[in-house]
């Protein structure tokens, strides 16, 4: 039984259909009400409520469980759910319950990037959770994936409507920073192959794609897939920082937070070398990756 927590979210559903065709039995946690459960019912899976902020709902949850892939994460912090409370505290329950129902493997899906000494919250929490899993004692598999896009993922969604509705493409900042954008299929085959072969455990993997791409070139990509030809321009930084922070202050749900436009100015790349030996798999270009879901 593989326990899966976060699959309601974009990795999770793409991950769910996969090990349930390949004849995996599949549990997800979810919290209740959401709106979701009758989509991941459908795939076949068994649904049980909890979250991972409540400790005690995931000591049921990983009964009879062999391998846990936790995915649960946020990319900006709303009314109850901080990056603290999230991706730290909330590791640590599902590890606490993972030991006491003696749960094999436990995958960590953290971020190309995390460090404890960070510019943003969002990496270091990451970084403090991949540290908790690390030291827990059990057997682990941490993957840091890059930019992951494909059908669902919100932010490709979100820079194909702004692409749509803008007169003009914006840009934040200069553009330059590099991402390597991994389609969706190829980190699931990855993580697929990572849980079930023994020999990998205990190893921390950088999951990205074949290309090193500029921000800017990644935009400019988007729009080409959906057959738009407009012009560019770019919003600098010191315009975006304070108005991000006016958003955050009024807004539940900003369109963008410091800590995103911060990360957007850094380089989110690294050497595929060993993703390629070690999962046999030639990662696909972007170009092709947005033919594949993007009109």
């Amino acid at each position: 039984m593989i326990l899966i927590t976060g699959g309601t979210g974009f990795v999770g559903s793409h991950l769910i259909k996969r090990l349930i065709d390949g004849g995996h039995k599949i549990r997800c946690v979810i919290r209740e009400g959401s709106k979701k459960i009758d989509r991941i019912k459908g795939l076949g899976a068994e649904i049980v409520h909890g979250d991972v902020n409540d400790a005690d709902s995931l000591i049921d949850a990983c009964k009879g469980v062999d391998i846990i892939v936790h995915l649960v994460g946020i990319i900006q912090e709303e009314k109850g759910m901080t990056f603290q409370s999230v991706h730290v505290d909330g590791t640590q329950n599902l590890i606490n319950a993972a030991k006491k129902n003696n749960v094999k493997l436990f995958y960590y899906q953290s971020a190309n990037g995390a460090d404890k000494d960070g510019k943003t919250a969002y990496y270091k929490t990451k970084a403090e959770a991949e540290e908790i899993v690390k030291n827990s004692g059990m057997d682990y598999i941490i993957f840091r994936p890059s930019l992951i896009y494909g059908d669902g993922d919100q932010f490709v969604l979100r820079l194909k409507k702004i692409i749509h509705d803008a007169p003009v493409i914006p840009i934040i900042g200069s553009g330059e920073s590099r991402l390597q954008p991994i389609f969706i299929d190829d980190l699931v085959a990855c993580l697929i192959k990572a849980i079930t072969t023994p020999q990998l455990k205990n190893r921390t993997f950088c999951i990205a794609g074949p290309e090193q791409i500029r921000f800017k070139d990644v935009v400019m990509r988007i729009a080409d897939a959906m057959a738009i030809k407009r012009p560019s321009f770019h919003v600098p930084v010191f315009f975006m920082r304070p108005a991000a922070m006016i958003m955050e202050s009024i807004l539940p749900k900003p369109p963008v937070t410091v800590d995103q436009i911060t990360m957007l100015q850094m380089d989110n790349i690294c050497d595929i070398k060993e993703m390629r030996d070690v999962f046999n798999i030639e990662p696909i270009p972007f170009n092709e990756g947005l033919r594949r879901f993007l009109k």
